[in-house]
């Protein structure tokens, strides 16, 4: 037997440590989840943004659509066409109540409300060919304007567009 026997060496913690690759991959793998977390972060929050640009655009354009077809209406009673006018205004105040009242504020509401109270007794005049149904229709048109640049339902007012 020889006098020297073999001793363990001493673990070493140099490059090639499995100890120090574990601890860089970690380091590596917590930056990326890290990376992840920001982008989705930041990406959620473009959608979020987007998401109220396209209900503000929506509103908008159903604040515009009936604010078209009360134009028609006025149009046609003025060129004594009452049953077409009748059938607008009707259309008209179908969607004044189901489209544009539920994305309204309560202060715009009560005004759409109080169009809303006249409705049948426009269809009336309307349906009697009453002449001077042109002058109520042309007054509600006015009324509508207002209560949609007040509500900020502009299509002037919504962001992206020119």
């Amino acid at each position: 037997m020889s006098s020297s026997t073999a001793r363990p060496s001493p673990p070493s913690h140099g490059p090639s440590s499995p100890q120090p690759r574990w601890r860089l991959a970690l380091w590596i793998g917590g930056a990326a989840l890290l990376g992840f977390l920001a982008g989705f972060l930041l990406q959620n929050g473009q959608v979020n943004r987007a998401r109220q640009q396209v209900v503000a655009t929506s509103a908008a354009l159903q604040a515009a659509r009936l604010e078209a077809t009360l134009s028609a209406a006025v149009i046609e009673a003025q060129g004594g066409r009452f049953e077409v006018a009748r059938q607008q205004a009707s259309d008209f105040y179908t969607g004044l109540q189901r489209r544009l009242l539920p994305v309204i504020d309560a202060g715009s509401q009560a005004e759409v409300r109080t169009m809303l109270a006249d409705r049948d007794s426009i269809i009336t005049a309307l349906a009697r060919n009453d002449p001077a149904s042109t002058g109520t229709l042309s007054g509600v048109l006015t009324r509508l304007r207002e209560t949609v640049r007040r509500a900020a339902l502009d299509s002037s007012k919504v962001p992206g567009t020119p």
